[in-house]
């Protein structure tokens, strides 16, 4: 018997069904013959509770991690964070482009080879952090 056989083992002293309700569940037959036999009489329930909690012991089986060919090689990749580059600067905005552009497209006509591809088109860049995105955001909040 392991541990958690020995303790309910144990609390089938206090309440015999409780531990058959924990090995076999709530509405099985073990269940019911142990209830019964309870009312019957406390000695032949926790007897009972005692055969079920030998019958059905905990089991830990673990499935073995099948090996590589190279015997558990591992490797280790570090990666670097990019390092900051200067921000392009802002080219002027087109007079027939009258919608903002907040970055999530590319609503320029003028379409090359390089943003074409798939994905954004911040070449790279990594987003503003916060401190860079609220700077100059010097709003007072009243309770009016």
């Amino acid at each position: 018997m392991c541990t958690p056989d020995l303790f309910l083992g144990l609390l089938a002293i206090l309440f015999p069904p409780l531990p058959v309700w924990v090995k076999t569940g709530l509405c099985s037959a073990d269940s019911i013959i142990n209830i019964l036999l309870c009312v019957l009489g406390y000695l032949p329930g926790l007897i009972h509770a005692w055969y079920i909690i030998s019958k059905f012991p905990e089991s830990y089986e673990y499935e073995a991690v099948p090996q590589d060919g190279e015997r558990a090689h591992v490797t280790y990749v570090f990666v670097q964070e990019p390092q900051p580059q200067a921000r392009p600067q802002a080219q002027p905005k087109s007079a027939s482009n009258s919608q903002p552009n907040y970055g999530a497209t590319d609503n320029n006509n003028n379409h090359n080879a390089s943003s074409s591809s798939a994905g954004p088109s911040d070449e790279g860049h990594a987003p503003p952090t916060y401190a860079e995105a609220v700077k100059g955001d010097h709003k007072i909040q009243t309770h009016d």
